[in-house]
Order: C-alpha cells, then sequence, then structure tokens
C-alpha cells in the first residue's frame, strides 16, 4: 500500500497535465480536421522523481539502457545535442517491463527544403509486441497506419499531430496482458494514448501483438522490453522515461 501511494504521488505531476485536457480532448474525437488540434504541453516534459530515464540527451543512456533489438550487442544508435538518431536498425531496452507509464518524445525530420525525410515512420513497442505507430500524418484521415494508431488495428480517435519538423510526445500508460496459470491470455493488453496531450486511445484493448515483434517475440507474456523502431525513416527521439505501476 505504502509503494502504491508513493507511486501515485510521484506521477500526478506527469499525469495531471494531461487529465486536464480530457473533456477537451474529448470533444475532438471526430474524423480528423484540416487543422489538428493543438494542446499547450511544455516540452520537454520533465519526469516525475522515481522515472527511470531511459533518454535523458547522453550518450551513456544509451549504453546503459539500450541495445540491439535481437540482443546481440550495444546499440549503435547515437546521441547528439540531446537527441537520439537512429543507426542500423531498431533497439530494445535491457529491462523489461510489464505495466507502465511511457512518455516518448519524437520528432520526423525534414530536409533543407522543409519537406519530411521519408513519411516519418517509426513506431514506439511496448513489451516488444505492441506497437504504438509513429507517422508524419499531419493533417490526414486517421486510420491504423497514422500516427498514434495501434499499428494496423486501431486508428487514434483523433489526428493532433503536428507538423514533421516539431516535437512531439506520446504518454501511454500500458495494461500488460493477464495470464492464466496455463499462459493463455484472459485479459488481452489495453493501452490509454495521449499525443500531444490529446486523447486518442482510452483504454483500448490492443487485439493481439501487432507487426512489430517481428516474430522474435512469440505469443504474449507479463513482461517484455521497450522497442523503438529505427529501420525504416529518419525519426529523431529525446526525453523517453517510464514508470513501472
Amino acid at each position: 500500500m505504502r509503494h502504491t501511494r508513493i507511486l501515485q504521488g510521484a506521477l500526478v505531476g506527469a499525469l495531471i497535465g494531461l487529465l486536464a485536457v480530457y473533456t477537451a480532448s474529448c470533444t475532438l474525437a471526430r474524423p480528423a480536421q484540416d487543422t489538428p488540434p493543438q494542446v499547450a504541453i511544455p516540452l520537454p516534459t520533465a519526469p516525475p522523481a522515481n522515472a527511470t530515464v531511459l533518454f535523458g540527451g547522453k550518450a551513456e543512456d544509451i549504453a546503459n539502457h539500450w541495445m540491439k533489438r535481437d540482443g546481440s550487442g550495444p546499440s549503435a544508435w547515437k546521441a547528439d545535442n540531446g537527441v537520439m538518431s537512429p543507426v542500423q536498425g531498431d533497439i530494445s531496452t535491457k529491462a523489461e517491463f510489464g505495466d507502465c507509464y511511457l512518455h516518448v518524445e519524437f520528432r520526423p525530420t525534414v530536409d533543407a527544403e522543409g519537406k519530411t525525410r521519408g513519411h516519418g515512420n517509426a513506431g514506439v513497442g511496448l513489451q516488444g509486441r505492441y506497437e504504438v505507430q509513429i507517422m508524419d500524418s499531419f493533417g490526414a484521415e486517421p486510420s491504423a497506419g497514422g500516427c498514434g494508431a495501434f499499428y494496423s488495428q486501431k486508428p487514434a480517435r483523433v489526428n493532433a499531430s503536428k507538423k514533421a519538423g516539431e516535437w512531439q510526445s506520446f504518454d501511454i500508460i500500458f495494461r500488460a496482458p493477464r495470464l492464466n496459470e496455463d499462459g493463455q491470455v484472459v485479459e488481452k493488453a489495453r493501452a490509454t494514448v495521449f499525443h500531444n496531450g490529446v486523447l486518442i486511445h482510452n483504454n483500448q484493448e490492443f487485439n493481439g501483438p501487432t507487426g512489430i515483434q517481428y516474430g522474435q517475440f512469440k505469443g504474449e507474456a507479463p513482461l517484455g522490453p521497450i522497442i523503438l523502431q529505427g529501420d525504416h525513416d529518419p525519426v529523431e527521439f529525446r526525453n523517453i522515461w517510464i514508470v513501472p505501476m
């Protein structure tokens, strides 16, 4: 009980701004608009006291917390000016997590003419199995392949994307699947997701693992790593932290 109270207290500061926009975001739960909704969430967002900072801007954060997604060696991703950039494919956390609150800031990059490099395609993989899609989706209709979607399964309830080249954020409250003694799933994994402070999934179930598991993570499990995709388009990351719940 004491641990629960400490955890709740530490998360209040990080969640209060998101919950404050809940009512406003519910009114935005309609098809995509020409001008996506914008909510003033200051970035970077400071982590609560008991968060594990998976990337705070330093190369040593990558060395301490990340590895190649197959675990075969250290990550080749680079840190420069507080920003982490992909090199040689996906990366995975060394630690595994179950229920958690994950904060990720990301930026689809642009070229010298201001055009998106590729499609801004990347993703955040919870437990290595459940992807929340990253994509340059500014002004687009929500889809199962758009930014914030449970990839290939469920679109975001509203398009909250900023333009490529601007920093964006995901705040993901993830509930791991529940398994019985035989290892069978009795409750599916689910997540509440805020994109740039706008509620885009409200305690929504995943149908099951998405394509991000690449056949590497078989079945479903109570624990798994966080994966960042780096094998598609050049998307930058910063200020990544997690609180197990």
